[in-house]
């Protein structure tokens, strides 16, 4: 059992939970992801101190996705943990959720292409290696939802992928 968080001076004023930050401020609540599987990850991948990127993905044309090769099959059991690694740590990073779906995409069979889009989402965040998202106090009771989808969009498999948020006031409560 955690503190109990809250403005009274008796209150804790943070809390970890899953080893996830909550945060309780004047202005309302900060919640952090977990730090250190961004940490984790950059040095699996072994760029800590990479230059960075301001996207954490890219598509790739269909000449690029024919022209993948397999990758080194020493290298699969690494790229299958970045991989999972990434895909934990997108729950709390909507920032590189679609990114990490698609790294997931190759874990059966990775290929070059793959890896070239995990080492670019390892510099995105060198560049951005913390997010906190802080709720602030407000007096909105209405819930939006968003979605959207791209037919077809994979140029591999031609499968869609669909995504969408779920705001309750002005904040983000839940992506997919």
């Amino acid at each position: 059992r955690g503190p109990r968080l809250g403005p009274n001076k008796d209150d804790a004023k943070e809390a970890s939970v899953l080893n996830r930050i909550v945060r309780w401020t004047p202005e309302g609540l900060e919640y952090e992801a977990d730090p250190r599987q961004c940490e984790r990850l950059l040095a699996e991948c072994g760029l800590e101190g990479a230059n960075s990127v301001c996207t954490p993905g890219v598509r790739a044309s269909a000449a690029e996705v024919l022209a993948e090769e397999p990758l080194d099959p020493k290298l699969h059991t690494a790229f299958r943990a970045a991989a999972a690694r990434s895909n934990y740590m997108s729950m709390d990073r909507p920032d590189a959720q679609f990114a990490c779906k698609e790294i997931c995409r190759y874990m059966s069979s990775p290929t070059t292409g793959s890896w070239n889009a995990l080492k670019r989402l390892c510099r995105y965040l060198v560049g951005l290696p913390r997010l906190i998202w802080r709720y602030r106090l407000q007096d909105e009771s209405e819930v939006s939802v968003y979605g959207d989808t791209d037919w077809a969009g994979c140029p591999r498999t031609r499968k869609s992928t669909s995504g969408g948020c779920i705001l309750a006031g002005t904040h983000l409560s839940k992506t997919w």
